[in-house]
């Protein structure tokens, strides 16, 4: 059984998510999810108003916990109604939503694997934001000893609900960091993991919550802990391996 739900976390993006919401209900997509992490009250009014006209999931985070959580929620909600999928999508209107449907063929195909965009920017992408995407992924390389050559900060990504739910306890960082450490921790524990290409934009009217000094120091402290989380993986085989001889 392939039962798809999109997950859109939302954080004060009421009006970039009101033309993203017309569109997604006119493609008739797979049911929509929307995870309200504590917004503001017109942002939030905005969304329950959207999400009632168009039949979409609503619940709500009363106050702000990070993006990571919102998505754990959608994650705990998506497993207890018996969904086998969840459609992760953002909610600032930066992916291209004629994509999903080729995300949602590949799952379709691989059900175990967790299927995440390979993203192309165009001229609107922030130089400070790609080099930061650069640094980030080759240290996701070295986290997984070279082997897994993905974008970890697009939060465009299918996740296997089966597979995911028993990893979201090991899961620390709940907020910008969120993406990276699943992504490197589902690569670790053998969920395989499939690139799509497709394009990313910056919408000039588009709401970043990407906070450059507090984040990077946030990501810089979970590299370091996923450096860590990797070789004890890997000393923990050899350590098996060499008892069982």
């Amino acid at each position: 059984m392939f039962k798809p739900l999109m997950l859109i976390p939302f954080y004060n993006h009421g009006p970039a998510f009101e033309k993203m919401a017309n569109q997604l209900n006119k493609l008739k997509l797979p049911p929509v999810l929307i995870v309200d992490d504590g917004s503001d009250g017109i942002h939030s009014k905005t969304a329950q108003t959207l999400c009632k006209k168009y039949h979409f999931f609503y619940i709500r985070n009363e106050i702000n916990k990070g993006k990571g959580n919102a998505i754990k929620t959608g994650l705990y909600w998506a497993e207890k109604n018996n969904y086998t999928h969840a459609l992760q999508i953002d909610a600032d209107g930066q992916h291209d939503i004629h994509d999903i449907d080729e995300f949602l063929k590949l799952s379709q195909k691989h059900p175990s694997a967790l299927i995440s965009a390979q993203p192309e920017y165009d001229s609107s992408a922030p130089k400070s934001r790609l080099y930061g995407r650069k640094i980030t992924n080759f240290w996701v390389w070295i986290e997984t000893r070279g082997k897994l050559k993905l974008d970890a900060m697009c939060g465009f990504r299918i996740y296997p609900i089966l597979e995911t739910i028993p990893l979201l306890p090991k899961i620390h960082f709940d907020r910008m960091g969120f993406d990276i450490e699943i992504l490197v921790k589902s690569f670790l524990n053998k969920i395989p993991a499939l690139g799509i290409k497709t394009k990313i934009i910056y919408p000039k009217t588009g709401v970043s919550h990407f906070h450059v000094f507090r984040d990077n120091v946030k990501i810089s402290c979970l590299h370091t802990y996923l450096c860590i989380y990797s070789f004890r993986k890997l000393l923990t085989k050899w350590w098996a391996h060499e008892r069982s001889i």
